[in-house]
Order: structure tokens, then C-alpha cells, then sequence
């Protein structure tokens, strides 16, 4: 029986019938979700009617609303279960790939938001043969460093988990300086304007420029509890990026084995707690404080 309290949505679409990949994605995403809690609400029920090299799509599910909506400790607490989402896919074998604000989402349930990591078009399978590199991937504004080199636009970087998570640090500064209570701000009182119309290459540059400064953005205040979490979350970016730098210069590592490497679950989950144990993030999660 469906919750008085949530509306629902429709969308019909079609899709080739030789899109193998989306299809799997799709039925790999319900069956994780039948096993992991976080993932309860994510996958829409998918019936389907075939005609010709053609499949009909008829999804259900909870009208879902933009992340840019929510501010403060909400805009939080719905970023951080789509994280926990993301990781549990990647865990599992899901490459997400595409995290950006349009793709962050939500709906209420019974009084609680509840946080939809949504569109998985770029999405791949651990299982899948080919590149891993970045011949698919997020929004320029949003994608990590790494793939902002001239190196990972050709697609030589292997994209990891720590790229994916790294752009959900990006999202929350975009979402939280840009927009006052839901509302986007003015041109001229809003950072970050010109990160949309820079190439990869620049944009990185400015990226790298944030991190290393950490001086604060037009329209924000020292005190913002977003300002402080995202410099927290660029403090992490930085020591990371140098330790993975330190490594490799003491095991005498090409550029082209660095841009290549792999990561254990421990090492995304190593990576996430780095985030956890900012102040910022303690602030923002801890509705006492």
C-alpha cells in the first residue's frame, strides 16, 4: 500500500533494446538495494513492455525534489545519505561516476528526508570490460583535480571511488555558497560563477587555488557552517594529494603507474572518515551543536 504522505511521479520513456548496460545497472541497483537499509527508496519499480529493438520504461517513484532546495543541517543530512549511497554501490559494485547537484535528490517520507542519488546514465559495473578512465564523468565544476589534468581528459586517470567522493565535496561547497535558503544568490555574490564556462584544465587550476588558499569565497562569511565544513573537506583534499604525491616520489613511481592505481574498500573507507572527523562535519551532523 502506498503512504498517503508521498506523492508519486510517472515518467515514460524508450530505450534501445541493445542497451544492455543500463539495463543491468538497473537490476544490479534493485537487488543491492533489497540487502542494504541506506538503499531502501532508491530504485523506482521498473514494469516494461517490448516492441520491435525497442523497450517502454514505465518507472514509479516518489516525486523527487533538487538538493539546492535544502540548506543547513537538511542540505547535510541529505548529502550524507546520498555518500553512504554511493559507497554502498561502489562496494557493491556500481560505478556512479556522474555525482553533481542535479543528480543529488530528495523526497519526505512519513516526516524524514529522505536523500536519492539519482540517474545513473554514466554509471558502469565492476564486471564491465573496457577504460576505466574518463571518458565519462560528472560536470567540469564538479569533477575531482585528478581528472581536471590534461592527463585524465584524455582519459589515462583511472577513475576511483576517491575521484567520486571527491566531487561530492564539490557539490556541497556549490550548493551551500551559492544558494541562500534554497534560493540561488545574485551574480556577483555567489562564488564560483566562472567555473562553468572554464575548460577542465583551468578549472582545476582554480580548484587548486581554493584548496591551497582557502581564502573565502565572495558572498561568505568565516563563521558559515557550510564555509567551514567545505574548508575542512579542502584541508583533507590537500594533505591526501600530497601524501599520495610523497609516495610515489619515495617508490620512484612513472606519472603513468600513479594515474593507474587501484583502492581497497579500506581505502574508501579510510578516505570517508577523513571527512567524518572534521569539525565542520561535526558541527553540521550534530544538531546539538
Amino acid at each position: 500500500m502506498k503512504s498517503p504522505h508521498i506523492q508519486e511521479d510517472v515518467m515514460v520513456f524508450w530505450e534501445e533494446a541493445d542497451c544492455t548496460n543500463q539495463q543491468e545497472i538497473r537490476k544490479k541497483v534493485k537487488e543491492i538495494a533489497q540487502v542494504h537499509e541506506i538503499l531502501k527508496g532508491q530504485a523506482p519499480g521498473v514494469p516494461e513492455a517490448t516492441t520491435g529493438n525497442r523497450v517502454l520504461y514505465i518507472p514509479v517513484f516518489p516525486k523527487l525534489h533538487p538538493i539546492t532546495e535544502l540548506h543547513g543541517k537538511d542540505l547535510f543530512d541529505v548529502w550524507h545519505q546520498c555518500v553512504l549511497c554511493h559507497i554502498t554501490l561502489w562496494k557493491e559494485g556500481v560505478y556512479h561516476r556522474d555525482i553533481s547537484p542535479p543528480n543529488l535528490m530528495w523526497y519526505k517520507k512519513d516526516g524524514k528526508l529522505i536523500g536519492v542519488l539519482n540517474h545513473y546514465d554514466l554509471s558502469s559495473l565492476a564486471n564491465e570490460s573496457g577504460p576505466r578512465g574518463n571518458e565519462r564523468t560528472s560536470a567540469v565544476p564538479f569533477m575531482a583535480r585528478d581528472l581536471l589534468t590534461e592527463r585524465g581528459q584524455r582519459g589515462e586517470v583511472k577513475h576511483l571511488y576517491r575521484h567520486d567522493l571527491e566531487s561530492f565535496t564539490w557539490c556541497f561547497a556549490w550548493i551551500s555558497l551559492r544558494y541562500k535558503e534554497g534560493v540561488l544568490r545574485p551574480r556577483g555574490s555567489r562564488p564560483f560563477d566562472d567555473w562553468a564556462t572554464l575548460d577542465a584544465v583551468a578549472c582545476g587550476a582554480m580548484k587548486l587555488v581554493l584548496q591551497t588558499d582557502k581564502e573565502i569565497p565572495a558572498g561568505t562569511h568565516k563563521g558559515d557552517p557550510g564555509w567551514q565544513f567545505v574548508r575542512g573537506c579542502l584541508v583533507v583534499l590537500a594533505r591526501r594529494q600530497s601524501l599520495r604525491t610523497a609516495q610515489a616520489e619515495e617508490s620512484e613511481l612513472e606519472e603513468e603507474e600513479l594515474t593507474q592505481e587501484s583502492e581497497s574498500e579500506s581505502d574508501m573507507d579510510e578516505f570517508l572518515k577523513s571527512l567524518e572527523r572534521t569539525k565542520g562535519w561535526a558541527k553540521l551532523s550534530n544538531p546539538k551543536q
